[in-house]
């Protein structure tokens, strides 16, 4: 082959088709197609805002495990139609957080008592080694913002405001997950996370759970922040772990439902 033929072929095949486009000749060049808006994109991004908005619902027991969501009333709740609230449905059923009964009715989902305790296990597996990693892995960055987050939860441990609270609960243990920079971590344990979320919240009902959870929440900050994997990994072991009196409230509210 001839030397210009090698080089007509590398630029054909080789050089990526932008940088071909780049060097065209100006009169040469496609023109740009006018960029149109996607009623998919924009459809599923509204089924991503109420399925985060359900989940914080569920999460921090605004919507107790066996309640009915209906389609109307929610669509209504949130000013939205019917479509990305049931699109918001499916995504929850996908992650667990909504099962389906007959005829249709979906509601927030139930666990019995030994999936429960089985959950929890792992859950406080999940809490640990994201602690032990984060210890290692989490740049100066991330241990500041921790720290801030964790000082704007004082207020509503004064204020005794529960709702609030564990929404800010939520962001503490995800921000840990994220910080062992590990995706599937991430993935698994913000799920379970979710999962139990709704009977998490019977934890802080009870008398002085707010102080404690603060304060073990204190007591995890520090050691991340001295990169201390393996305190992190028990405190943290520890806190997600179910207590005798605890795991007795659970399954009696489990039977309730």
């Amino acid at each position: 082959m001839h030397k210009n033929e090698y080089a007509d072929v590398f630029l054909r095949e080789v050089v990526p088709s932008h940088f071909c486009q780049k060097n065209m000749p100006t009169q040469n060049k496609p023109k740009a197609q006018p960029k149109q808006t996607s009623l998919v994109k924009s459809a599923k991004t509204l089924a991503d805002s109420v399925s985060a908005r359900l989940t914080e619902e569920i999460v921090t027991g605004a919507r107790l495990p066996g309640s009915l969501l209906d389609e109307n009333a929610i669509a209504q709740h949130f000013q939205v139609s019917r479509t990305p609230v049931r699109e918001a449905l499916r995504q929850l059923t996908a992650s667990a957080l909504v099962e389906w009964r007959p005829r249709h009715r979906a509601v927030v989902a139930t666990i019995s008592a030994h999936q429960m305790v089985a959950m929890f296990e792992i859950m406080a597996e999940y809490e640990g080694i994201a602690g032990r990693l984060a210890a290692r892995r989490m740049t100066e960055d991330e241990r500041r913002a921790l720290t801030e987050h964790h000082e704007r939860c004082r207020p509503h441990v004064v204020s005794k405001d529960r709702e609030n609270y564990q929404r800010l609960n939520r962001e503490f243990h995800v921000a840990i997950y994220a910080g062992s920079h590990n995706s599937y971590l991430f993935k698994q344990a913000s799920g379970l996370f979710d999962r139990l979320g709704a009977y998490r919240t019977y934890e802080l009902y009870r008398a002085g759970e707010l102080t404690r959870v603060f304060d073990e929440h204190t007591a995890i900050v520090n050691a991340l922040t001295a990169r201390d994997g393996a305190l992190a990994y028990q405190l943290l072991k520890d806190h997600a772990m179910l207590d005798a009196d605890l795991l007795g409230d659970l399954m009696a509210a489990v039977k309730d439902v």
